[in-house]
């Protein structure tokens, strides 16, 4: 198992290849347990739809957690959108007796129901995001302008279940990959890193791409792109399709092991992925080799701040950035690192980092599916306040609650990384 985790979180309650896994009665139990433990201890009120849900049901109808029904259990689970933000509240995950772990619980009830019923093509498509970008990228102007069209929003709506309303990231005409291969390389460099690129990177902002590299460059670090790289697998968890996130992550494992063997770190720079190859992989893929890329993936900005420390950092004299607004991803904070990303940016002379400690509700397919776009809005209110409020720049090391807090605030948020680079003049 990956050394991360949040609050001393490093047992999970969640084994797909165990007899009892798919059996309903005893997902059935277990959920009853839990809940009535969570009901007795109610920390996780109003923290997200999941737990609103489970109190409303007891308190409306008076009755114990024992007594709801199946549909009212259905609702409770499938509002789950797995940031994992109880963690760090509940006091009784493992190694408690009551060994709670209620995103693993809801992503466990959530492969149960595909197994049995399956998902629409529609959902399915929505959670091969890659897929999706190499469909779209060769048509991406096309692509953007129907993204950007209502009366095409609303054809989306209808086939592929998008609200006309959520917003959608940009389809990049080159993929960060094509345009990796154009970038000088480092003739002696310092030190070497694996980028996985994920796939909002690689195909709808190859620019934080090109940022990330041309820094670590200036830090005098050869960036490693393998080929062939899939999707995380994060994405399916949405609908519950563990058999398609194992293939992803046994694919990657396979061809990033070698690369952790060699003590070489693997850097993700979006929080999600990040927090998916480092917890996840060792679950969904047992084996030596999962948990070695597991335990080699590195918070990128907790890598950053380390080459710092070794005096591998840009020579150039940086500029001010002034106020910055900094948002904390929720899967940042399984990582378990800290904020260094924050750190790095307060760091710089003449700039002030204010941290925004809220969720933004967008979650992958959570925040643009027509039947939750509505909840993924009602929980990013705190945040998306918080942001009309700040001064100065905004940041983010997560893309997608960028492109949430934009459409809510019409402030567009900045990654970290590219601030940096700006800040040191690299692009």
């Amino acid at each position: 198992m990956s050394v991360h985790g949040l609050g001393g979180i490093k047992e999970y309650v969640f084994d797909p290849s165990s007899p009892s896994f798919y059996d309903e009665a005893d997902l059935a139990s277990e959920e009853r347990r839990v809940f009535d433990v969570c009901n007795g201890c109610r920390l996780c009120a109003a923290l997200c739809p999941s737990f609103d849900l489970l109190f409303s049901r007891i308190d409306e109808r008076d009755v114990t957690a024992h007594e709801l029904s199946e549909g009212e259990m259905h609702e409770v689970m499938d509002a789950c959108y797995y940031c994992k933000l109880c963690y760090s509240k509940c006091p009784y995950t493992p190694p408690h007796e009551f060994h709670l772990d209620f995103p693993h619980l809801a992503l466990r009830h959530k492969a149960v129901r595909y197994k049995k019923e399956g998902a629409g093509l529609a959902k399915k498509i929505l959670a091969d995001p890659a897929a999706l970008n190499r469909r779209s990228r060769p048509l991406a102007p096309l692509a953007n302008a129907v993204n950007r069209f209502k009366p095409a929003r609303h054809v989306l709506s209808w086939a592929l279940g998008i609200h006309p309303e959520a917003p959608l990231p940009p389809v990049a005409s080159r993929s960060f990959g094509q345009l990796f291969k154009k970038m000088p390389k480092i003739e002696t460099p310092s030190d070497r890193a694996v980028l996985f690129t994920t796939c909002l990177v690689d195909g709808n902002y190859p620019g934080l791409g090109q940022a990330l590299v041309a820094f670590l460059a200036a830090c005098g670090v050869e960036v490693v792109l393998p080929e062939g790289q899939e999707c995380c697998g994060i994405p399916a968890f949405d609908i519950g399709d563990i058999q398609a996130s194992a293939a992803k992550a046994r694919k990657n494992v396979a061809l990033l092991a070698p690369y952790a063997k060699q003590g070489l770190p693997i850097l993700a720079p979006v929080s999600s992925c990040a927090m998916m190859m480092a917890t996840e992989y060792p679950l969904l893929v047992p084996g030596d080799a999962a948990k070695a890329v597991a335990s080699a993936t590195k918070d990128l900005f907790d890598y950053l701040a380390s080459l710092k420390k070794r005096g591998l950092w840009p020579k150039s004299e940086p500029k001010p950035l002034g106020d910055v607004a900094y948002h904390l991803p929720c899967h940042l904070k399984q990582m378990g690192v800290g904020f260094k990303g924050r750190d790095l940016l307060a760091a710089l002379p003449g700039t002030q980092v204010k941290l925004m400690d809220a969720c933004s509700g967008h979650d992958g397919t959570y925040g643009i599916r027509t039947e939750t776009y509505e909840a993924s809005m009602k929980s990013g209110r705190k945040l998306f306040g918080k942001v009309r409020e700040a001064e100065g720049l905004i940041a983010t090391e997560c893309p997608l609650s960028a492109l949430q807090i934009e459409h809510a605030t019409g402030r567009r948020p900045e990654h970290p990384i590219v601030l940096l680079a700006r800040a040191y003049g690299l692009g």
